[in-house]
């Protein structure tokens, strides 16, 4: 039989999933990898579908926001979703909140849940931060941003998560003072943050033992929750009702 060229060189489905992490048709379409080796890999085991059109190893750890952050390349994990990998949330929120630019298509999907936000100007590009959720790659706006960005949408969430976010973040050494003005000028709220950034200074002496070690406390249990072999699958899955 005849093979087409350029066999040879292209990537086995194994190695594109291993190098991605997460894998959709686009990627075996754009690397020239065929969809027959995704089919056979299913069908022994070695890879299963974490979402409609999203593959990854059987024995990886997969979040929502990973599986998000993969469904919207452009995307960008924000507010309760970013406040979660930063240690600063105890349980992953049941939505993954994510930004996407202001006149970008919005994600039209159930599956994982989504909350989407529209950013634009510096708001949107500052404050990125490339990362790993489980050995998956992610994006995810930093702390100070995400600080910032919390007390923007404070008639939404609310004041305390916001209020909360600053405390913590602030006192477990994770930001600082001036990269939280810096982005609070940026997201137009640096008269709402700068009282709170005034008592926060005040009183860091006295809190910062505190809070320290109730955020390495918290960052200690989800790296076990992280690690749980039998949350490989996400919530709602078939696979995982079915265990």
């Amino acid at each position: 039989m005849r093979r087409r060229p350029g066999y040879k060189t292209r990537p086995s489905v194994a190695r594109l999933v291993e190098s991605l992490g997460l894998l959709r048709s686009r990627d075996l379409e754009a690397h020239g990898a065929p969809r027959s080796q995704l089919n056979l890999l299913c069908n022994v085991g070695a890879l299963r579908e974490v979402a409609p059109g999203v593959w990854a190893r059987s024995s990886a750890m997969v979040t929502a926001a990973a599986i998000a952050v993969k469904r919207v390349p452009r995307g960008v994990l924000c507010l309760k979703s970013a406040l979660w990998v930063h240690g600063l949330l105890p349980e992953s929120p049941t939505e993954v909140w994510m930004a996407i630019g202001a006149h970008a298509r919005k994600p039209r999907w159930d599956q994982p849940p989504l909350q989407v936000v529209r950013f634009s100007g510096r708001a949107q590009a500052e404050g990125i931060e490339h990362r790993l959720l489980g050995g998956l790659p992610i994006t995810v706006y930093g702390v100070a941003k995400t600080v910032a960005d919390l007390f923007k949408y404070r008639n939404k969430l609310g004041f305390p998560i916001a209020v909360r976010a600053l405390h913590d973040s602030l006192l477990a050494g994770l930001t600082t003072t001036d990269e939280v003005r810096h982005f609070a000028e940026i997201c137009r709220v640096r008269k709402s943050v700068g009282p709170y950034l005034e008592v926060l200074e005040a009183r860091r002496g006295q809190d910062i033992l505190r809070v320290r070690q109730a955020f390495l406390a918290r960052e200690a249990a989800r790296a076990r929750l992280l690690e749980a072999p039998l949350l490989h699958q996400l919530p709602g899955h078939p696979e995982s009702e079915s265990r």
